[in-house]
C-alpha cells in the first residue's frame, strides 16, 4: 500500500494539472471573447466604430464610402503579400540563393508597411470625419478597433 506522503503528492500533482490545463484554456479563448465582444456590440468593426461614436447619417455613409475604399485596396496588397510569401518559401525548395531570400523577405517588408500605412491613413480620414466629442471616443476606442482588426475570428484561419 502507498505511503501517505506519496498519496499526498499524486493529488497535489493532479490539482497543479488541473489548474494548468484550466489556465491554457482561458488564454486560448480570450482572444475569442474579445472579438465576440465587439461583434456583440457593433457587428464588425466598422459598425462598432459607426455605433461609439455616434455617427450622424452623413458621417455614416461617408465612413461607409472610406471604409469601401479602404478594403478593397487593402485585399489587393494582402493578395500581392500572399503572392510574395509564397514565392519566398518557394526558396526552401529551390535553395535559392541568399540574396534571393533578402530580396523576396524586402518585398514582403515593402508591400507589409503599404498594408500598414493605408490602415493608418485611413483611420486619419475616419477622425477627420469625427466631431470634437466623437474624437475622444475615436482616440478611446482605436487601439481595440486595431486589435480587433488583426484578429480574425477562429473560423476563417
Amino acid at each position: 500500500m502507498e505511503n501517505k506522503p506519496s498519496k499526498f503528492w499524486k493529488a497535489f500533482a493532479l490539482v497543479l494539472l488541473v489548474l494548468n490545463l484550466t489556465l491554457i484554456v482561458f488564454l486560448l479563448l480570450k482572444p475569442l471573447a474579445d472579438h465576440h465582444r465587439m461583434q456583440k456590440e457593433g457587428g464588425d468593426p466598422g459598425r462598432f466604430i459607426v455605433e461609439k461614436l455616434k455617427f450622424n447619417s452623413t458621417q455614416e455613409t461617408a465612413f461607409d464610402k472610406l471604409r469601401t475604399a479602404h478594403h478593397d485596396s487593402i485585399e489587393i496588397l494582402q493578395a500581392e503579400g500572399k503572392k510574395l510569401r509564397k514565392s519566398f518559401f518557394d526558396g526552401l525548395i529551390s535553395d535559392a540563393a541568399d540574396t534571393t531570400k533578402v530580396i523576396m523577405a524586402d518585398k514582403i517588408a515593402v508591400n507589409q508597411k503599404q498594408i500598414e500605412l493605408l490602415t493608418y491613413n485611413h483611420f486619419v480620414e475616419v477622425k477627420k470625419l469625427c466631431t470634437p466629442e466623437q474624437k475622444i471616443i475615436f482616440n478611446d476606442i482605436i487601439h481595440e478597433v486595431i486589435q480587433n482588426l488583426q484578429r480574425p475570428p477562429r473560423d476563417s484561419r
